[in-house]
């Protein structure tokens, strides 16, 4: 039921560019918002999209199509070490805590760190200012992460 009622609200938020006679992909929409911050985002052999923010590489995973959702990843941004995995991971939850709307975990390798931040939009205008959000919480975590791990040494 709801699994019903939330893909007809995907559906009449469908987001078309009617106006000027073409609908855009997300992909598309994606690429449109980063450059209107102007940056230079490029998409990579897998489809990602790649930005370089604040000398780091973000990048925005568009998932499915029809979903009105993004999920900006600043991959591997710190190197988890032998013997701190416990030290890592609390580090990890205390700035998932403090620092909103970012998740900052151990990757699958267990030997880095990777931080995310995930949303849905509405609109291309909601979408620009999700996009601007995500870069800026994802170039405030790692010097978070860092902080945080001086804090318990």
């Amino acid at each position: 039921m709801l699994r019903i009622l939330w893909q007809r609200i995907l559906q009449m938020m469908k987001i078309t560019n009617e106006q000027q006679g073409k609908t855009m992909t997300k992909k598309e929409m994606i690429l449109e918002a980063i450059e209107s911050l102007g940056y230079k985002p490029h998409v990579d052999e897998d489809g990602d999209i790649c930005v370089r923010y604040q000398m780091k590489s973000i990048f925005f995973l568009t998932g499915q199509e029809e979903e009105q959702y993004v999920s900006a990843i600043l991959p591997q941004f710190s190197e988890v070490n032998e013997g701190e995995e416990t030290l890592t991971l609390v580090v990890c939850n205390k700035v998932s805590r403090e620092v909103k709307f970012a998740k900052v975990y151990i990757d699958q390798t267990l030997k880095s760190v990777t931080a995310s931040c995930e949303f849905f939009y509405t609109d291309m205008e909601s979408l620009k200012n999700n996009v601007e959000h995500a870069l800026n919480i994802l170039g405030k975590v790692r010097s978070a992460y860092h902080t945080a791990k001086a804090e318990f040494m």
